[in-house]
């Protein structure tokens, strides 16, 4: 990189790839491009240092490598290739207000205020793939991925869009990271004669499957590859010979002819110093990492809202074609093509849309003609004082202004059930159209009333929260079958009270209730404590033997708390027992068969996991989570805070006596506003201390009997956000004096002109 010597500004940019690790096949070349980029954008003006990190393909390692970066100033960062490293970075981008150019297609269904994507989503990679393959070979599709978020959120698109055009999957297999051996999978496949093959394999698992897809003797005349993923890079690391005839579809091959593309291939390989091949990832990270570094320069301002404001609308002639920046999602419209290999490791283009495909990275079904015009829609929620929401004739959200998910946290895809409906009508005023087998709906804040929601009860559970209701609407399910459960959730959230009250509530309510903490037992004792132990069978053995928690649990319920702590050798024993419901006692060798319900819970993110440290087993996983429900921290739950207080305040006055068993308005204030890391379990805590400052003294809680920490956390909270205020007023009384009329004031401020009425209202600015 060349020094910019005596340059007016200083950039700093963390580059984040797996230069070791099972996607450096890919990443490597990512790393080329940025570097490339930033050589080509150094200058007299601008000194770009680059400071790279090898994440490793681990999103811990990604998360951790960020923060580190982000603490020294790094406000810019290009790169992490895999969906799960590019979510553990969020959580970082948030806290120091950072930006990530993230390079790579991926599944959509996110838009986050931190990140510039750079890659194709999948209506305008995935859809355009499925709908040459369909065309030209048939609609039975045969899918096999990583095991990890974009491969199995892909695959639910890519079935439900087959299902609009009359087609179906066929088969459905998941390999971990690293995957080898595919023979099992490949005979699957010849059984099963698919029409064609989706693979959204990533990294060192391509190679051996693309080589042992050909020793096996299949024809991509017949059974062609569609993958989404498969590029020159991967091609070249496999070997050209093994990519012949599949394909694979993106914005930038590079086999485009045009002189654009001709300069910026000598270009690069001058760089490097060989003439390797360059993929549509490495393109669109050498392209965004030009766009970001070209606008800080322009704007003076490493500010990503400055960034972004400066972006929007912007076009771009490039060595795929134009390329124009979205103004509502921070991704790219852009050209896509469809290619297929050839004997020289490049794609011949079969394929091209020959016109700009916006960015639709929510989008899941194919707009139809009658659907309810989504521009519109999304003009109309800008200026609108209403929320928005659309639901499909099966009440499925298909569209909601951001004002209608902040009040009521409905989301995208979510199907609404009588309850949810009825409460959305007791909580807000309604107004309700049908047009074109779709319902819209204008949501309005009741004024000056207090829980118009009704609770949902669940056994001993009640509720407010629309979010929760959900989530104990699948508990309510799952008290009525015998699947097999999984409970995700912070720790304090009450996993242990939804499991019992699922046992309660379900017909195995007059049979045991046995709950393990897998994460507190010894590791050399977890197979005795499930599967029990004959006389004799290790040192220390109980004299007579003992039966284990399974077989205690027989015709009830075993509760397996904690199961991500589980040591992977032993869930390998227990994954046998799920599917064979036999155990083996330690020291026999026969069989014994049990009849046992098993709920597990944890806190921590297993299908992450998965995908990069290999802790947890993904076959374990998906037997687990036939029935899964993710509980909401308390700090998302500010509507159950009253009932909360009280009916723990009854539990304190049943064990210690008489007491206070309401809070005051001013705690109830206090712990809304506190983010409660310890959640329910927490807050029990600070009752129970509160209640026996109390006792005897006041009949409520008050500010005076709660822990100074919590009451430290409100009063500087309080004091920001008086300050926030304070600065927003500030902010739009200069841009009043600046303008001469309100709509010109709004376009200064970025903000809806009708929002900015409100807020003149709202801070009674004299106009």
């Amino acid at each position: 990189m060349k020094q910019g010597d005596g340059a007016d500004m200083l950039i700093k940019v963390g580059l984040l790839f797996s230069l070791t690790g099972t996607t450096s096949i890919t990443e490597k070349g990512q790393y080329e491009a940025a570097k490339f980029a930033i050589d080509e954008c150094d200058s007299r003006v601008c000194e770009v240092e680059a400071i790279v990190r090898d994440i490793c393909s681990d999103p811990i390692k990604s998360a951790q490598e960020a923060e580190a970066l982000a603490k020294d100033g790094v406000k810019i960062f290009i790169g992490c290739y895999t969906s799960a490293c590019r979510k553990a970075v969020l959580p970082v981008l948030e806290k120091y207000d950072c930006l990530l150019v993230y390079p790579t297609l991926y599944e959509g269904r996110e838009c986050h205020p931190n990140v510039f994507y750079t890659g194709e989503v999948p209506n305008q990679q995935v859809h355009t793939l499925l709908d040459y393959l369909t065309s030209h070979y048939g609609k039975r599709v045969y899918c096999i991925g990583t095991d990890y978020i974009y491969p199995r959120e892909t695959n639910k698109q890519v079935q439900t869009y087959l299902k609009e055009l009359d087609g179906a999957v066929i088969g459905e297999r998941y390999v971990p990271f690293g995957q080898q051996k595919f023979y099992d999978i490949l005979e699957d496949i010849i059984f099963k004669k698919p029409d064609a093959i989706f693979s959204t394999l990533v990294g060192k698992s391509i190679i051996p499957f693309y080589r042992d897809y050909e020793r096996m003797g299949l024809n991509h005349k017949k059974i062609p590859i569609f993958s989404p993923i498969t590029k020159e890079t991967e091609v070249a690391a496999m070997g050209s010979e093994f990519g012949i005839g599949h394909y694979s579809s993106a914005s930038y091959f590079q086999s485009i002819s045009n002189q654009l593309n001709m300069d910026f291939i000598s270009k690069f390989h001058h760089f490097t110093g060989e003439k390797g091949a360059i993929s549509s990832v490495m393109f669109n990270t050498y392209q965004g990492t030009k766009m970001i570094i070209e606008s800080i320069i322009e704007m003076k301002s490493e500010d990503h809202r400055d960034i972004f404001h400066h972006l929007s609308g912007k076009e771009l002639d490039t060595a795929c074609g134009k390329i124009v920046v979205d103004t509502d999602h921070r991704h790219l419209a852009r050209q896509v093509k469809i290619g297929k290999g050839m004997p020289d490791g490049q794609f011949e283009i079969v394929w091209d849309s020959e016109r700009n495909i916006s960015p639709r990275p929510f989008k899941v079904k194919h707009s139809q003609s009658d659907d309810l015009s989504e521009v519109v829609l999304k003009s109309w929620g800008q200026i609108s004082e209403e929320a928005i929401l659309v639901l499909s004739k099966e009440n499925v959200v298909l569209y909601m202004s951001k004002k209608a998910a902040d009040m009521t946290r409905f989301y995208q895809g979510q199907t609404l059930t009588k309850q949810l409906l009825q409460s959305m009508y007791l909580s807000f005023n309604v107004n309700h159209y049908e047009a074109n087998h779709q319902h819209l709906y204008m949501l309005k804040q009741k004024m000056n009333v207090r829980y118009v929601k009704p609770f949902l009860s669940f056994g001993r559970i009640q509720t407010l929260s629309q979010g929760f209701q959900t989530e104990l609407e699948v508990a309510r399910i799952a008290a009525q079958s015998s699947a097999n459960v999984l409970i995700l959730g912070e720790t304090g959230t009450g996993k242990d009270v939804i499991a019992q009250t699922i046992h309660e509530q379900s017909d195995r309510r007059n049979g045991p209730f046995i709950p393990v903490n897998a994460g507190l037992l010894p590791k050399d004792l977890i197979a005795s404590e499930l599967f029990g132990f004959t006389d004799g069978a290790f040192t220390g053995a109980k004299k007579g033997g003992a039966i284990g928690k399974f077989e205690a649990a027989n015709n009830g319920t075993l509760f397996l708390d904690e199961i991500g702590d589980m040591p992977l050798e032993l869930q390998v024993v227990l994954l046998r027992a799920l599917e064979t419901k036999k155990i083996v006692r330690l020291g026999e060798t026969g069989e014994r068969a049990v009849n046992v319900r098993i709920i597990a819970a944890t806190h921590r993110n297993l299908s992450e996991e998965i995908a990069y440290s290999g802790s947890f087993r993904s076959d374990l996983f998906y037997r687990l989570n036939v029935l899964s429900i993710t509980l909401l921290p308390l700090r998302e739950r500010s509507e159950d805070m009253e009932h909360l207080c009280q009916e723990l305040l009854q539990e304190f006055v049943s064990s210690y006596g008489e007491g206070p068993i309401h809070v005051s308005e001013e705690v109830l204030q206090v712990f809304i506003q506190y983010h409660w890391p310890g959640n329910i379990r927490e807050l029990k805590n600070v009752l129970e201390r509160a209640f026996l400052l109390a006792k005897g003294k006041y009949s409520t809680i008050e500010k005076i009997h709660l822990p100074q920490s919590l009451m430290g956390y409100y009063q500087r909270k309080d004091h920001q956000a008086k300050t926030m205020k304070n600065y927003e007023k500030k902010l739009i009384e200069q841009a009043l004096r600046e303008t001469k009329t309100v709509s010109e004031a709004s376009i200064v401020l970025g903000i809806a002109r009708s929002t900015l009425y409100r807020k003149i209202k709202e801070f009674k600015i004299s106009m």
